[in-house]
């Protein structure tokens, strides 16, 4: 295994040295371009992180116009091209990233693609965006970034800092050097002595990158139709999630003082068919549970079905504790 991960780095070396070698193939949009991204596979958190960011940006600068550059993976979009802009109804073989962006932000022009080159020079043409968000995009090597924000897991482990597939790593942990600011984020769900092992290792690792702990906060849980649920404390859920990390979705379900007495879990990313769906009402049916997943698994439920399932959705968001984003990042660009 450690042969394969010195393979894989290898090859991720040359893929970054070639686009520093052809830096004409890079495209410099006239936006200011900023990366949320992360080294390791899996969930670390980029979604709740980029929502808050886009919320700080509208609140403090609202002149500014602002685009997202997202790749849609393993969407039939992928590699191809889809827009989404304005309150309207898209296909749900998008992923849930690009619709809860369109939900939540519905004035931001979302561009999906794997190509994000080409999705930034038609946004450009039609938008003129001041700002453009790269979701994902620290691997991206097909335009320049003006600032990079790479998130690290407080409660990963050591044996996952490594390169696949040996750990979960995607690139050599030397890349963080090249980060404007690293986020420590589920600092609420991992220990004193967790954090205080990753700020220590990462200070060793990339001693002049600012480290900015970061936290979840449980808004609450609401039906499918954005009211509060209002449930009882001692109702009995039933968890299921297709995220990277269903722990942190089972942590804060407990702070919030709720009982989980089942869980289900689906790989990341994953399309609820019709069938699982049939077969998770009938399992809480047979419990007397309640269903509860997250904002992002419930964006891939179509309305009939959360209702027939009475869904429950846990939202959450990722503040810094200490300052905001934006705050942060105008100190650091200036």
């Amino acid at each position: 295994m450690s042969i394969l991960a010195k393979i894989y780095s290898k090859l991720s070396y040359i893929e970054r040295t070639f686009f520093e070698f052809f830096h004409f193939l890079k495209y410099r949009p006239k936006a200011k371009v900023i990366s949320i991204g992360n080294l390791s596979m899996g969930g670390t958190g980029k979604t709740p992180v980029l929502f808050e960011i886009l919320n700080e940006f509208q609140d403090q600068y609202p002149d500014l116009k602002l685009m997202v550059l997202t790749r849609g993976y393993r969407c039939p979009w992928e590699n191809s091209f889809y827009e989404l802009y304005g309150s309207c109804e898209h296909p749900f073989e998008l992923t849930d990233e690009a619709l809860m962006l369109n939900k939540r932000f519905p004035k931001i022009p979302v561009m999906v693609g794997k190509n994000r080159h080409h999705a930034a020079i038609i946004g450009e043409m039609r938008y003129q965006p001041d700002i453009i968000f790269l979701d994902d995009g620290f691997q991206y090597r097909r335009l320049y970034k003006d600032f990079d924000f790479i998130l690290w897991d407080a409660m990963s482990t050591p044996d996952e800092a490594k390169p696949i597939p040996d750990g979960r790593l995607r690139e050599p942990i030397e890349r963080l050097k090249q980060a404007n600011v690293i986020l420590l984020t589920r600092c609420e769900s991992a220990s004193d002595k967790q954090i205080e092992y990753w700020q220590k290792w990462l200070n060793e690792k990339v001693p002049n990158v600012p480290i900015v702990k970061t936290k979840t906060c449980c808004e609450g849980i609401f039906k499918y139709d954005g009211k509060p649920a209002n449930l009882d404390k001692n109702t009995g859920l039933f968890a299921f999630s297709a995220i990277g990390r269903p722990e942190s979705f089972y942590e804060q379900l407990k702070q919030l003082g709720y009982n989980i007495i089942s869980k289900k879990e689906f790989r990341d990313h994953h399309r609820f068919s019709d069938n699982e769906l049939e077969k998770l009402i009938k399992e809480a049916q047979s419990k007397n549970l309640t269903l509860v997943c997250t904002e992002k698994d419930a964006i891939k439920i179509r309305p009939e079905f959360a209702e027939k399932m009475d869904l429950n959705i846990l939202r959450i968001k990722t503040i810094p504790e200490q300052n905001r984003f934006s705050n942060f990042l105008h100190l650091q660009t200036n």
